[in-house]
C-alpha cells in the first residue's frame, strides 16, 4: 500500500500547447516541499526543485518515505527532466525515472532528438525509439507546462506525453476557482482534474505562487486518497514578483 502510494505520487499529473499569448511566466528556480499523507498518516515527503546551470534547466522530483512508511521501505522515487525553452515553451531534452522502493526496481531514461523527431526510450537497459510530436512533454515537465499555461479561458488542457514507450494524451479538466487553507496560509487556486480509468488526480494551483500546486490529491476507486500538501517553498514570492518570462 505504501509503495503503491509513493508510486502514485511520482505519477501525479495531468496535459497540446495552448496559445502562448496566454502563458504565465515561469520562475527561474524554486524549491517546493510537500507532505504526503493517506488515511491521516504521514507516509512521505516530496521535494521538487527547479534549477538552471546556464545551459539546461533541470526539474527534479524526489519522494522519500516518512513516518510509518519508513518501516516498510527505505527506497525513493526520483524523476529528473533536463529541458530548454523552445518558442517560449519548455521542451524536454533528457528524462530519467528511478524507483528503488518497489520489489522490481525500475530505471527509465528518455533522450529526445528533436532534429529527427524521435525519442529513445531505455527501460531497465533495453532501448527502443518512437516518433515525436510537436509539443511532446515528459511525465514530469508537463507539470511545469500547467503552471505556464494558466490562466486560460479554456475548460480543458491537453498535452502529448512520452509515457511507457507510447505517445499518450493527458487531458486536464479545469473545474474552477477555489480558496483553500494550507500550512503556509490561504491561497486563491484554480482546481484541475485528470481522470484515468478509476484514478482521479486533482490539483489546486495557487495564483499567488505562479500556479504552483499547493495541494495534490489522487484517489483510485473508493480507496483513501493520497494527499500531498505544500509545506514550504522558496524562490517564488506571493504576487509573482520574481517570475521571469519564458525565453
Amino acid at each position: 500500500m505504501i509503495n503503491h502510494s509513493l508510486r502514485l505520487l511520482a505519477l501525479l499529473g495531468t496535459l497540446l500547447a495552448i496559445n502562448p499569448s496566454y502563458a504565465t511566466p515561469l520562475p527561474q528556480q524554486f524549491t517546493a516541499v510537500y507532505a504526503v499523507k493517506t488515511s491521516g498518516m504521514t507516509i512521505g515527503e516530496t521535494k521538487r526543485v527547479l534549477s538552471h546551470d546556464g545551459k539546461y534547466y533541470q526539474f527534479e522530483s524526489i519522494t522519500r518515505p516518512k513516518g510509518v512508511a519508513r518501516l516498510l521501505t527505505s527506497g525513493q522515487v526520483v524523476e529528473r527532466s533536463l529541458w530548454t525553452f523552445f518558442h517560449g515553451q519548455p521542451r524536454p531534452e533528457h528524462y530519467t525515472f528511478f524507483n528503488s522502493g518497489s520489489k522490481k526496481k525500475r530505471n527509465v531514461q528518455l533522450d529526445f532528438d528533436w532534429d529527427k523527431n524521435r525519442v529513445i526510450n531505455t527501460i531497465n537497459g533495453e532501448p527502443w525509439s518512437m516518433p515525436l510530436e510537436h509539443g511532446t512533454q515528459d511525465k514530469l515537465l508537463y507539470q511545469l507546462r500547467i503552471m505556464q499555461d494558466l490562466p486560460t479561458s479554456k475548460t480543458t488542457l491537453r498535452y502529448p506525453v512520452a509515457d511507457g514507450g507510447k505517445l499518450k494524451y493527458y487531458d486536464i479538466e479545469i473545474i474552477g476557482k477555489e480558496r483553500i487553507r494550507t500550512k503556509l496560509g490561504s491561497f486563491d487556486t484554480i482546481r484541475l482534474r485528470r481522470t484515468k480509468g478509476s484514478r482521479k488526480t486533482t490539483l489546486w494551483c495557487a495564483e499567488q505562487l505562479g500556479y504552483l500546486p499547493v495541494r495534490i490529491e489522487q484517489q483510485k476507486n473508493n480507496d483513501s486518497p493520497v494527499i500531498a500538501t505544500l509545506t514550504s517553498v522558496s524562490g517564488i514570492t506571493p504576487g509573482n514578483k520574481n517570475l521571469s518570462a519564458a525565453r
